[in-house]
């Protein structure tokens, strides 16, 4: 398939709305079914072979990281504004939405060990083990 700007920024609209399949803070990206069924459902929303789909994302997914980078070593290394790099690529603004996409999750406070808290650990633990049994 001929990928042209439109069809690139169709796709990566419709990735978006599928975080199970970017985003690792997403309760169910860690469940293969849930992501083979957003990669399908996104193959069908678009009329594209879905395995297609999925190369061009990460085609896609790598320009972003190499314009991220770019940028973010320009603000350290200059001083001049002049010479801060500033992406030109077409898709740029669209994967903005991927940018914090490798920030940490939260941590757990384990200083707080009443017991109240830590059956409340427990249960949300249990609660996510039984979704990704099911999945």
């Amino acid at each position: 398939m001929k990928w042209s700007k439109e069809s690139c920024l169709n796709l990566i609209n419709e990735y978006q709305k599928y975080p199970v399949s970017w985003n690792p803070k997403d309760l169910m990206y860690f469940s293969k079914n849930k992501k083979i069924d957003a990669w399908a459902q996104i193959g069908r929303n678009l009329n594209i072979d879905t395995e297609e789909a999925k190369k061009k994302m990460i085609s896609l997914s790598g320009s972003f990281r190499r314009e991220k980078t770019k940028t973010k070593n320009s603000f350290g290394t200059r001083k001049d504004r002049k010479e801060i790099y500033a992406s030109k690529w077409f898709a740029y603004e669209s994967m903005q939405f991927m940018n914090d996409r490798d920030d940490p999750r939260p941590s757990i406070n384990t200083s707080n060990t009443s017991n109240e808290n830590i059956s409340d650990d427990i249960k949300m633990n249990e609660t996510l083990l039984l979704l990704l049994m099911i999945n």
